[in-house]
């Protein structure tokens, strides 16, 4: 009777979740009807208002549901659950695809460039768009679009390939849906949402394996954040963490089979595998790298795998990267964007601005920042000090929130990496996170697309009090009796 129970009120939290959510999704139809209409996008801020109120409302049933999960310990939730979980995260997605028009991010039109670019045979990395004649732009009414459109495409190849890939869709879908989606946005958000429903699919299959609630999922999964930043504005960054993800589930895999006998035979393919995928998440966001780190130390006590693995990642990254660099133009283009991004830009850093203009120079924080995220990655490896097995996931998670925090750039799509793996290990700190990020938007209301200053301490006050709170809890646990 008490099950039954249990499960009638996560059913419940559920359905108050999914309520929430499609309040959300009217205000994102409502924000896309006005988008295209309003000449100065200050016109907006009472559509930019709702959609912090919708927001919170979402992000604060989500809190019920996740307690609701805690509460269920590690006692994994019935086949309804997964299947209202997945169905749900389906329709939200699809059907806000079908409604509504890139909003709050321009991203995706240089993705339907550089898909059309490569598509036809040249390289993306060449020419910045505003060096095309008109006459060889693929999709020419995307021009005005555009970000930055005077530099080249800073998108790595695994991304590049989906993009061609899903350009040429495009090219052979019926006429129908040509002049139904004539500037190609809604094919690739469509293509983007399959990523983001295969890492669904990756996460709950992990809880499965760890024995907690599937509830969890719905932290990544029901999340206003990855549904308005994968379906409504189409970023990429779902390709890459689904691939991350599946190389972190292959090298738990690995670690289980290390006690057992299994068959030589299934351990190096699935080695193979882990390492094809890390390659592949790499080549969207190389980022991603010192994670190897966090692979080869739980895969220690197997020194055959790591080199299986490593070798795969390797060739993975050369089978993508070197068809580029024997195109004409190579990859210089690409690098010289990169250079640009790192020597100029900043956008809703926590304390970067600061510290780089009254502190120390920048050079110096970049520094201290790959320092901090190596201390990160031993830190959670450290088995004494985080007194829990060194997990992979964990540390990944535990990297990656921390890049955010030590970057100069933060856009709220960033946060898509580390919110992904929260569901198999929660972090209070990354949690609120995911709800403050979304008031970087208020850079829309702007000159010069700016976070103003109140609004970043706003922003990332409660994150770094929550953190603090936590660290100050585990030196307590730490102290001697």
């Amino acid at each position: 009777m008490n099950d039954q129970r249990v499960r009638l009120r996560g059913v419940w939290l559920g359905i108050a979740v999914m309520l929430c959510t499609v309040l959300f999704m009217g205000i994102l139809l409502a924000l896309s009807d006005a988008w295209g209409q309003a000449v100065f996008k200050s016109e907006l801020i009472f559509f930019f208002w709702t959609y912090w109120i919708g927001f919170l409302l979402c992000w604060i049933a989500l809190c019920f549901l996740l307690r609701h999960a805690n509460k269920q310990g590690n006692q994994p939730s019935d086949l309804f659950a997964v299947l209202m979980i997945i169905l749900f995260a389906f329709a939200f997605r699809f059907h806000l695809v079908d409604m509504t028009q890139p909003v709050l991010s321009d991203d995706i039109w240089r993705y339907i460039h550089d898909g059309g670019m490569l598509g036809q045979g040249t390289n993306p990395y060449l020419v910045a768009p505003d060096e095309l004649p008109a006459d060889q732009f693929p999709v020419p009414q995307i021009v005005d679009r555009m970000n930055n459109p005077g530099l080249v495409t800073i998108y790595q190849p695994t991304s590049q390939y989906v993009f061609a890939g899903l350009d040429r869709l495009w090219a052979m879908s019926p006429a129908s849906f040509q002049r139904w989606d004539p500037d190609h946005d809604r094919l690739f958000r469509y293509g983007f949402v399959l990523f983001d429903m295969a890492l669904i699919g990756l996460i709950l299959w992990q809880l499965r394996v760890m024995g907690r609630s599937a509830w969890w999922a719905v932290a990544y999964a029901w999340h206003p954040l990855t549904i308005s930043e994968v379906a409504g504005s189409g970023h990429q960054d779902v390709i890459g963490i689904a691939f991350l993800l599946l190389a972190l589930v292959l090298a738990g895999r690995l670690v289980k089979l290390e006690a057992g006998e299994a068959l030589s035979r299934k351990r190096l393919l699935i080695a193979v595998l882990a390492g094809v995928a890390f390659g592949l998440a790499v080549g969207v966001k190389p980022l991603v790298l010192p994670i190897a780190l966090a692979l080869a130390w739980v895969l220690r006590r197997r020194p055959g795998v790591v080199v299986v693995s490593a070798g795969a990642t390797v060739l993975t990254g050369i089978t993508l990267y070197l068809p580029f660099m024997l195109m004409d133009g190579g990859m210089t283009g690409m690098i010289e964007t990169m250079r640009t991004f790192v020597d100029k830009w900043a956008f809703n850093g926590s304390a970067y601005d600061l510290v780089t203009r009254y502190v120390v120079g920048k050079s110096w924080v970049d520094y201290l920042a790959i320092a901090v995220l190596l201390a990160v990655i031993v830190a959670t490896l450290c088995k004494k000090v985080m007194g829990q097995r060194p997990d992979a996931i964990r540390t990944a998670g535990a990297f990656l929130f921390a890049s955010l925090l030590v970057s100069s750039t933060v856009h709220p799509w960033y946060l898509l990496w580390a919110l992904a793996l929260l569901p198999m290990y929660f972090s209070p700190a990354l949690w609120v996170f995911s709800l403050t990020v979304a008031a970087s938007y208020a850079a829309h209301l702007y000159p010069g697309y700016r976070v103003p200053t109140w609004v970043v301490i706003m922003e990332y006050l409660p994150v770094y009090g929550v953190l603090g709170w936590g660290c100050l809890r585990a030196l307590r646990r730490l102290r001697p009796v």
